[in-house]
């Protein structure tokens, strides 16, 4: 099966946004399993489960591995320009910075980026990101886990093919954690406003 490069989720508008730079928040209607640029359905989701629960498939521009976006969970995207940021690596840190420091801001502590880009406590993964970069810019999105459950990701995506290397082959179930359980019981929009504030803190020119 062939999914095409049909990424139309809101957060979508800042490949293309004239101003820079950007940043777009927003929470799932309803559940999606994004597949990663080189992915493949077969090998990266329970197509099965996908289709006998309508959930909508799409792919994204940016790599890494498939995801499920529900109403559980928050997606950030920023964007800034390739004068700025020459190197996605820097590009990477400076946003999962303004998350850890957001995280800080509503009494979430302790987290830490691992692997390439996730946000991590203890080894548990709470963000995921990816990278896109375009002729003039950066783009990055993250799903971060507010509440949703591991064993709703582990119901649609199989184990990835590519891993970091803190995850040594846990299965969702016992590497995914939620702001949830390490304590956040704020609303989606407290978190929404405090990353959105931090971002245009950090991004304001000295």
């Amino acid at each position: 099966m062939s999914v095409p490069l049909n990424y139309s989720l809101p957060d979508s508008r800042l490949l293309t946004s004239p101003l820079l730079p950007a940043m777009e928040l927003w929470q799932p209607d309803q559940v999606y399993v994004v597949l990663g640029r080189s992915n493949q359905p077969e090998s990266s989701v329970f197509m099965d489960r996908v289709v006998a629960d309508d959930v909508v498939l799409l792919k994204r521009p940016s790599g890494g591995e498939s995801v499920v976006l529900t109403p559980a969970t928050l997606v950030v995207a920023f964007a800034d320009s390739l004068e700025r940021f020459p190197v996605a690596r820097q590009f990477f840190a400076f946003c999962n910075s303004v998350l850890l420091d957001a995280f800080a801001g509503v009494g979430i502590e302790g987290l830490s980026q691992r692997g390439i880009s996730d946000i991590s406590q203890n080894g548990m993964k709470i963000v995921g990101s990816s990278m896109y970069k375009g002729s003039d810019r950066l783009f990055y999105h993250a799903v971060i886990n507010v509440a949703e459950l591991p064993g709703t990701i582990a119901w649609y995506l199989k184990h990835p093919s590519r891993e970091p290397d803190y995850r040594v082959g846990r299965r969702h179930e016992d590497f995914i954690i939620s702001l949830r359980q390490l304590g956040f019981r704020g609303s989606f929009e407290e978190l929404e406003k405090v990353i959105a504030d931090t971002w245009r803190r950090m991004t304001l020119p000295a």
